[in-house]
């Protein structure tokens, strides 16, 4: 008895495979034809065309979020103030205490150089106050 070479076995196995394949896909296109089958690809039709409308919008708020990006930097540089957004996008003013602590306590230092800085200190403050 001859025994079957390696290749001769692929070979079979190839076509076996093909033909399973083949009834496999005629199977579908039967299956295609049934109402469960034609809900499932009207809902993931309808799917699709809301992750157009959501890449369509994602562009716009692109377009926008640069927008508001070139603004803010024109509203800063115009009225010498930080304006910021958080993750809400809600706008709010950025007040940097610590920048402005350090110009306060030169400014106070120079004053108080003042020999009668204890009778000025309350319109000293004022003063000071009124500078930003």
């Amino acid at each position: 008895m001859a025994q079957m070479r390696k290749f001769e076995q692929e070979a079979i196995v190839n076509q076996i495979v093909k033909t399973i394949k083949s009834k496999f896909e005629k199977n579908n296109e039967i299956t295609k034809t049934q109402k469960e089958y034609k809900d499932i690809a009207d809902v993931n039709a309808d799917i699709i065309k809301l992750e157009n409308k959501v890449s369509t919008i994602r562009k716009e708020i692109n377009e926008l979020e640069s927008l508001r990006k070139d603004k803010i930097k024109a509203f800063e540089l115009d009225f010498g103030i930080e304006l910021c957004y958080d993750y809400h996008n809600k706008l709010s003013f950025n007040f940097k205490e610590w920048t402005i602590r350090r110009d306060v306590e030169d400014k106070l230092a120079i004053a108080l150089l003042d020999s009668e800085w204890k009778d000025n200190l309350p319109a000293i403050m004022e003063e000071i106050a009124n500078q930003f």
